[in-house]
């Protein structure tokens, strides 16, 4: 765990007590990843309105909430009832204000955890295991809303706050993690960004629904240029678009979600290898054989064993 945690440098000022970068030594490149406040903290500091400089990851609390998108006739407004996980991205329309009620119980207060995206964009070039995240932060762009999350969930997000050093920073990434594979959210932002008011934001929306295409074909024959038509981009353009926004050229992006997808099929099922091998869409075993190994270290059969133990041991022996 430690080179992970050394790799994520950004350039920042020094963190407030209670945040991951506070509780290492000072270098001069600050190691910032997550910020922790509570939300009338947030209300009280009065952001610039001009875009948020980081992502906000909004946890409401016991009352509810509610964010103001843009401005004039293409101004959206949003209701949260409590317990609702919101994620704002930065560069989101000019006018935006996100309005926690204060609860008489300063314990029922919503949280807000502030990080920035460049440390966990380095590491998605070191740690393939975090190419989940870039999606994510893509889709961040026009702000989400994460519907049904699990009490597993919420309890981590809210479990963060208390922890330091590298047990937050492990249980930061673990959340964004499942966040990242959470498929029933909705997006905020659609009709702001959809009428041109933020060309980045415009492209951002371009890219979530390539990623959207991606992972309902993840399994099927993809091509940069094909997906790059599909939502009315020039390839060049869309290539550029889609490694800034995630982190990874798009083949590195389609490879990884066919691995990240068969290791959750080798640590769930007792399925054979090949045949797992051609349904996250690989088209042969040696080639998912290479790949799984330069991703996860390991092979799929090692994988298994060390994900079921003896029953994973046992249906090894079936490949």
């Amino acid at each position: 765990m430690m080179p992970l945690a050394s790799s994520f440098r950004s350039h920042a000022k020094a963190a407030p007590p209670g945040s991951f970068a506070s509780s290492l030594p000072e270098t001069p490149e600050a190691c910032a990843t997550v910020h922790c406040e509570a939300a009338d903290a947030l209300s009280d500091r009065r952001l610039d309105p001009s875009c948020l400089l980081e992502h906000e990851l909004h946890l409401i609390g016991a009352t509810p909430a509610r964010l103001r998108i843009g401005s004039g006739p293409n101004k959206e407004t949003h209701s949260f009832a409590p317990g609702t996980v919101v994620l704002l991205g930065p560069r989101l329309p000019r006018s935006l204000a996100f309005e926690h009620r204060a609860p008489a119980d300063s314990r029922s207060s919503g949280r807000v955890l502030r990080f920035s995206d460049e440390p966990l964009r380095r590491g998605m070039v070191l740690f393939p295991e975090l190419g989940d995240v870039g999606p994510l932060l893509a889709r961040a762009r026009v702000g989400v809303q994460f519907v049904g999350l699990g009490k597993d969930t919420l309890a981590r997000a809210h479990r963060i706050e208390t922890l330091h050093g590298l047990a937050q920073f492990s249980e930061f990434t673990a959340l964004l993690s499942e966040l990242a594979q959470w498929t029933d959210y909705r997006l905020l932002a659609d009709a702001v960004l959809a009428d041109g008011q933020d060309d980045e934001g415009g492209r951002a929306l371009l890219i979530h629904k390539a990623l959207d295409h991606i992972r309902d074909n993840y399994a099927q024959e993809l091509s940069l240029a094909e997906v790059g038509a599909i939502v009315g981009m020039r390839e060049h353009a869309f290539s550029r678009s889609f490694r800034r926004a995630t982190g990874q050229t798009f083949t590195d992006f389609v490879i990884g979600l066919r691995v990240s997808t068969a290791c959750r099929l080798l640590a769930s099922t007792r399925q054979q290898v090949s045949s797992i091998c051609y349904e996250v869409g690989f088209n042969n075993i040696s080639n998912f054989n290479r790949h799984f190994r330069r991703i996860k270290g390991m092979t799929p059969g090692e994988f298994r064993a060390k994900t079921q133990g003896p029953s994973g041991a046992r249906a090894k022996k079936g490949h």
